[in-house]
């Protein structure tokens, strides 16, 4: 049996260390890596909002606002009054006070839209008066709208006026059928 040297000993502990130290310098490094990607994902982290705005002296608007920090890529954008899926923005208006609006005026929003951070879209527009009157309150109760979106990393939401706060989805599925038209 041959026995190592002292020198050779000291060369072979010294050697172990180095590789823990080596393989300690990449697991810190990948954790860092991770936490980079994870703060990158937070600055462009889109945040969805919708609602109406109408104080009964002012056009009624129908309004989408990006509250988050990065740009809101939709996906896809439906329009539900009484529950059945509308098309248009004007087919809405005649369904919730008996005849369209021939001064409409409402923004292109459908899939492909990109909303940046911190901008509020006008999505429908109705001017001061009886319709808009009728329209608000019908919509209190009885208007609907989904909206799916993605970031820029394709983490995707869907946020629905009835519900509080978009929910995280795997992808948006968009169905021909419900898909709002304007």
């Amino acid at each position: 049996m041959s026995s190592l040297s002292r020198s050779d000993r000291v060369d072979r502990f010294l050697s172990l260390c180095a590789g823990l130290a080596a393989i300690t310098a990449v697991a810190v490094s990948l954790y860092q890596t991770s936490l980079a990607r994870e703060q990158l994902r937070a600055s462009a982290w889109p945040y969805l909002s919708q609602g109406n705005s109408f104080n009964g002296s002012s056009p009624y608007r129908f309004v989408l606002s990006n509250e988050g920090i990065g740009p809101a890529r939709v996906r896809s954008f439906h329009v539900y009054a009484d529950g059945r899926p509308m098309r248009t923005w004007n087919e809405t208006v005649r369904v919730f006070t008996g005849e369209g609006e021939p001064a409409l005026l409402y923004s292109a929003f459908h899939r492909g839209t990109v909303v940046p951070a911190g901008v509020t879209k006008d999505l429908l527009t109705l001017p001061n008066g009886p319709r808009a009157i009728a329209f608000f309150v019908a919509a209190q109760a009885r208007l609907r709208t989904v909206v799916c979106y993605c970031s820029v990393y394709d983490e995707c939401w869907r946020g629905d006026s009835e519900v509080d706060e978009p929910a995280p989805v795997k992808a948006c599925a968009e169905d021909s059928t419900t898909v709002f038209r304007q």
